[in-house]
């Protein structure tokens, strides 16, 4: 598998108000060489569920536990982007980034 130019990491944990909005940010780049890491940090909400809405072969999930810190270890340890770039759940990514 060839690795992508970028990984985007998004740690998330109840972020079912944002959380569509957030990830259609980074699917509607017009960079397209990237993957996204979604690290669900132990949520409860329905978060897992909006982002089961999207099929897009770049998403990748994550489940850990409650622990943001150690969650986003595991997303930069999963990234196999030659460039990081961090997202919060709700934030919206310029189409240009």
């Amino acid at each position: 598998m060839i690795s992508p130019a970028i990984s985007i990491v998004m740690v998330f944990f109840n972020a079912e108000q944002y959380i569509k909005e957030s990830i259609k940010s980074v699917l509607n780049q017009s960079f397209q060489d990237y993957e996204l890491l979604l690290i669900n940090d132990g949520s409860t909400d329905n978060s897992i569920k909006f982002i089961d809405e999207f099929k897009d072969e770049r998403i990748n999930i994550i489940h850990n536990c409650h622990d943001f810190i150690k969650s986003l270890n595991i997303g930069l340890e999963k990234a196999r982007g030659k460039y990081i770039a961090r997202m919060d759940a709700d934030d919206i990514m310029h189409p240009d980034r």
